[in-house]
């Protein structure tokens, strides 16, 4: 996997440097709220560097899983992913974390799913590109939103959190929209 560069960030493969970082946004109560389908449990050092050396490890061309940092100091700042791909018919699942906190509404986000969307349809030649968003998750929806998904379909109280149901946002965008912007 080649490396992604924008403006202030570089999208590289993660290495086992990043252990210490993943390990403590897995054990974040608020990241895992807004990012996974499961209940918070504590995450042990040794799940996520096992976790790590899959990913580094793994010929799996059906997924392609980045570290995020800044281009100014290497920082560590969240992690993205294109799964789910399916070179027949030509789409995948994008999926984004900042996972430090003190990075949060300073752009980042939209510079990674631009040029995720950029290497999608570009490089990789996809047609349609999906990111789901628990429906409370508004930050995620204007995200997408504003990088031109169009809200495609809700999966209707699919998630519990919290003690309560939630739905899943299912965004989409197709190259033709995404060559139009």
């Amino acid at each position: 996997m080649k490396i992604l560069t924008t403006e202030r960030l570089i999208l590289k493969p993660h290495t086992m440097d990043n252990l210490n970082k993943m390990n403590e946004w897995e054990n974040d109560p608020e990241l895992i709220y807004f990012n996974d389908d499961d209940p918070f449990t504590y995450v042990p050092p040794d799940l996520t560097q096992r976790y790590l050396d899959r990913v580094i490890n793994s010929n799996d061309s059906r997924i392609i899983r980045l570290a995020i940092h800044k281009a100014c100091d290497d920082a560590l700042i969240g992690f993205c992913s294109l799964a789910e791909l399916d070179y027949y018919n030509l789409d995948c699942k994008l999926g984004i974390t900042i996972g430090d906190k003190t990075e949060w509404g300073k752009g980042y986000g939209k510079e990674v799913v631009g040029e995720l969307l950029r290497y999608c349809f570009e490089e990789l030649h996809l047609n349609r590109v999906e990111a789901e968003v628990f429906s409370f998750n508004p930050r995620s929806q204007k995200l997408f939103s504003s990088m031109g998904f169009t809200l495609e379909g809700r999966r209707r109280e699919s998630v519990f959190k919290k003690g309560e149901f939630a739905d899943d946002l299912i965004f989409g965008i197709l190259r033709r929209e995404w060559e139009s912007l």
